[in-house]
């Protein structure tokens, strides 16, 4: 069994579960990472902005100060899984079939174990790449990042400072097997948690006449934010997407507003959620919870949404989306608030780190072209690009994941990554050094 195997399972067993509410200890996923980085000579800080939520960042210095630094950036939390709904434990990470299972392992537990391999066989080669290598293994990028790269930004800006960062996800091979199509995240979505307080008359559920429930108010709620379809809004980002990536005859109708739903009607499933997800902003109720007992009429109770918006979409649009969604009898006995969000966020195409990239991808997956993604999720790239970085989603997978497989198995069932792509991208991160330091004079 090789390492990042090894690695990948070991992080996968930790069970590092962010719900967003609870301490996940992600200081037992980093002290793994150090204990894996302690052979060699880089530049190891570890920092802890509340108990158990622990963060690792080390530095390999360049010889040059006006080259660009490179982070490979993952985060070492996961959310929750069901055990009783997958075919093997989500965190004992079986190895079956050529594959390892577990929550986590495409997101982004995989990368992580990669990165932090190629990063240490660097600094063990004693090879001076022209710009720093910064290797990011931080907490909380489950729950928006405030106590990860949201707090590393702010405490200590010079310490998780690069020009080009790679993160999570990409580098799945779609098209004809010859000359297959690699996926680059380049932007993705904002990610707004937005609660809807509802309050009424309290009482005791024995004696219920005359009384309504705020579950009958908050379900009515929920029941008309899960059947309303969204906000369309087709942003520049969603344009570049299908205009590099997309056959030129669809383009002109999955980038109009009134003719895209008719189209993602007649696509396959996968497609279609996709495609659904990145032409508008969505709100979708995902908890409620009341102030009551089993044996009373709740006072208050509390629905939680997740809100995604694409570019030029802010808080005044959802305001006015879940208004004119509930209708003005619910939005009468409602109150909005926000509870925290991740803007939206993009880099450029085309840079010098986009052609290093396909430069690099090509060394294993010949006639390879890369083309540029969207994700409908929000990640820690977000906190980078406001500090100037140019950040993409990228690494590298086999053709035994196929590409409509992976959006379900993200924060779904029988997550699961082969053996083949954790070898793919740990050769990635190695010839993308390997290219650095070939690479001519840069100034920044």
């Amino acid at each position: 069994m090789n390492e990042e195997v090894d690695l990948l399972r070991t992080l996968i067993r930790h069970a590092c579960i962010n719900d967003g509410s609870n301490n996940p200890g992600e200081e037992r996923n980093a002290d793994t990472l150090r204990a894996v980085l302690e052979p060699c000579s880089a530049d190891i800080t570890v920092l802890d902005p509340a108990p158990g939520r622990r963060s690792l960042v080390a530095r390999w210095p360049g010889s040059d100060p006006s080259a660009p630094s490179l982070m490979l950036l993952g985060h070492t939390d996961v959310v929750p899984a069901d055990s009783s709904r997958w075919e093997r434990d989500p965190f004992e990470a079986d190895l079956h079939d050529g594959f390892v299972w577990g929550r986590g392992s495409l997101d982004m537990l995989g990368h992580v174990a990669t990165m932090t391999l190629a990063f240490r066989d660097l600094v063990l080669s004693n090879q001076h790449l022209p710009g720093d290598v910064i290797l990011a293994a931080v907490a909380d990028e489950e729950a928006l990042g405030s106590h990860g790269m949201g707090y590393l930004v702010q405490a200590e800006p010079d310490l998780v400072s690069a020009d080009w960062v790679l993160t999570e996800s990409g580098g799945v091979q779609t098209g004809p097997p010859q000359s297959p199509s690699l996926s680059v995240l380049v932007a993705e979505k904002g990610a707004w948690r937005v609660a809807i307080d509802v309050k009424a008359q309290p009482g005791h559920s024995s004696l219920p006449f005359g009384l309504e429930s705020v579950l009958t108010i908050a379900s009515e709620i929920v029941l008309r934010l899960s059947d309303a379809d969204g906000l369309i809004r087709i942003s520049d980002e969603w344009h570049d997407v299908v205009e590099r990536g997309w056959d030129s005859r669809a383009v002109e109708v999955i980038t109009d507003p009134q003719r895209v739903d008719a189209v993602i009607a007649m696509m396959p499933p996968s497609v279609a959620r996709a495609v659904h997800a990145l032409t508008r902003m969505t709100v979708i109720p995902t908890r409620i919870s009341t102030d009551g007992s089993w044996n009373s009429i709740s006072a208050c109770a509390t629905i939680e949404l997740d809100v995604r918006t694409v570019s030029g979409q802010g808080w005044d649009d959802i305001i006015e989306y879940i208004a004119r969604t509930i209708g003005d009898d619910l939005t009468q006995r409602s109150s909005v608030r926000l509870i925290s969000h991740g803007d939206s966020s993009r880099s450029p195409i085309d840079t010098e780190l986009w052609k290093l990239l396909e430069q690099s991808a090509r060394q294993l997956v010949p006639h390879a072209s890369l083309v540029p993604a969207i994700a409908t999720g929000v990640t820690d790239a977000r906190f980078l690009r406001e500090q100037g970085s140019i950040a993409y989603g990228f690494g590298l997978y086999s053709q035994r994941l196929e590409a409509e497989q992976i959006p379900m198995m993200l924060h779904g069932d029988n997550e699961r990554v082969d053996v083949e792509s954790l070898s793919l991208m740990r050769n990635l991160w190695s010839g993308i050094f390997s290219a650095m330091a070939h690479r001519p004079p840069h100034r920044k």
